[in-house]
């Protein structure tokens, strides 16, 4: 597709070369090129100068976007600015609230207790362990032993603290779907996230992205 995508500064960028793929961010526009600052990746920099042809692939909006470029030169502010050139045409590689990625981790769980029952001293805070099944930029499945203290209802609130990175994530979800595995012992809980603000849904689409990126070398590589 024609590129008439509006790039901003400040936003996140990735370059990839050879294979691995190095995080920046937009410092300056022009009507001809964007200007990022060093990619980086585990604390590894690379220097790239003109004439070198990378992919580049832009978060925005709702969707990922990915494009061929070539460094058009560089320049000093106050930091060094790699210069890419625009691209002409663009690829949207996924639309992010519907692209689930299968993602197996344990997670931690604690029931939100109703608006009812905040005051109630004598409420205890319902916790309990999960896997994760897969996850998007809206929701995702978690896997739950059938013998907890509360029984899940559609449209209870649970927080959920998912490893990432070199951190985690705490998120609520609210309960869509309930159902049971295949031999009936767990239960399958499907959960939207609610009060997702976008800097967290950034790093999900992140994680989930690059996870989908080592998918699709691990398959070429078997092939």
């Amino acid at each position: 597709m024609k590129c008439n995508i509006e790039f901003v500064v400040n936003s996140r960028i990735e370059i990839e070369i050879d294979g691995e793929t190095y995080k920046s961010n937009i410092q300056d526009l022009s009507d001809d090129h964007i200007g990022i600052n060093i990619p980086v990746n585990n604390h590894r920099y690379v220097a790239l100068k003109k004439g070198d042809r990378v992919d580049a692939i832009y978060y925005a909006g709702k969707n990922i976007y990915k494009f061929h470029t070539v460094v058009i030169g560089r320049k000093i502010e106050k930091i060094l600015i790699i210069m890419i050139k625009k691209p002409s045409k663009i690829e949207i590689v996924q639309r992010r609230n519907f692209v689930r990625v299968p993602l197996i981790l344990d997670v931690l769980c604690a029931m939100v207790p109703l608006e009812k029952d905040l005051h109630n001293l004598n409420n205890q805070v319902n916790v309990f362990k999960a896997c994760s099944l897969d996850m998007s930029g809206g929701g995702m499945k978690i896997i739950v032993d059938d013998n907890l203290k509360y029984e899940l209802k559609m449209d209870d609130i649970i927080m959920v603290t998912i490893p990432m990175e070199d951190d985690s994530l705490t998120i609520k979800g609210r309960v869509v779907r309930i159902s049971r595995n295949q031999d009936n012992s767990k239960l399958v809980v499907g959960l939207a996230f609610t009060d997702l603000d976008k800097i967290n849904r950034e790093r999900i689409i992140r994680v989930l992205f690059q996870i989908m990126r080592e998918h699709i070398k691990k398959g070429a590589k078997e092939e």
